[in-house]
């Protein structure tokens, strides 16, 4: 017999599915995270969940400010004197044996409270020198800017040929405690002891104690406008006050 043939394969097709049209779409982007970002700290390290950006900016107005370094030139030693010569212009008034003296002096310093101690540099060429260190009293008055052009031509002379009372139309006004005249347009005057000559021959400086001081009322409420001399014919005029930072001290540094 012949051989049979083998019987065909019968090969099914599997139809496949067209792809959905959500597949054929590109697939989505992940969702943004919706928190939002920590809040910063705030000033005690906790987190500002208050914060607000008006709030956070009156924060930063408040927070002390940290000082800037300042760019600084050199400048010659004998120009200090410009920044450190701190009191206002004062007369000094003295007094020995019948003659009298003005001289103009900036350079003075406050060396104690009890007892009231005030410590002035006078030149031994000055007049006054010599009529201070023998009587061992001065005044010292505190001028205002109006009698500014009085005070330098005071420093322009002399008490050895100029009677300074007569010559500027000043008014000598008797001590309470010394005998030297106090100066009656100034708006303070301080009468004044040596109490401590150790230093004059050396240095200068005449120590002295405040025995009895007098000042003008307005002069007490409100700070006068005094001259401060800052070398090189230029003067500074005391100008605004403020108790702005005297919360800041503790109250035995006041």
């Amino acid at each position: 017999m012949p051989a049979r043939k083998p019987a065909p394969k019968i090969v099914r097709k599997i139809a496949r599915k067209p792809p959905s049209r959500a597949a054929s779409k590109p697939a989505a982007a992940p969702a943004r995270a919706t928190a939002k970002a920590a809040p910063k700290a705030g000033p005690d390290g906790k987190p500002a969940r208050w914060a607000t950006p008006a709030r956070a900016a009156t924060a930063r107005a408040a927070a002390p400010q940290r000082p800037r370094p300042v760019k600084k030139v050199d400048l010659p030693v004998e120009d200090v004197r410009r920044f450190l010569e701190p009191g206002p212009i004062v007369l000094v008034s003295s007094c020995f044996e019948g003659e009298t003296d003005i001289m103009t002096l900036g350079w003075h310093m406050v060396m104690g409270f009890e007892p009231s101690l005030v410590g002035c540099y006078i030149w031994n060429a000055n007049h006054s020198f010599g009529l201070i260190r023998r009587s061992k009293v001065c005044v010292i008055n505190v001028p205002t800017v109006d009698l500014a052009e009085t005070v330098v031509d005071i420093g322009n002379c002399s008490g050895r040929d100029t009677d300074k009372f007569d010559r500027f139309g000043l008014t000598p006004q008797p001590g309470v405690m010394v005998s030297a005249p106090l100066i009656a347009e100034c708006v303070a005057s301080f009468e004044c002891r040596l109490a401590d000559a150790s230093l004059i021959d050396r240095l200068g400086l005449f120590v002295f104690e405040v025995v009895k001081a007098h000042a003008a009322p307005a002069a007490i409420r409100t700070a006068p406008r005094t001259l401060h001399y800052r070398g090189d014919g230029e003067f500074m005029i005391a100008g605004e006050t403020t108790r702005k930072w005297r919360r800041r001290f503790r109250p035995e540094m006041l």
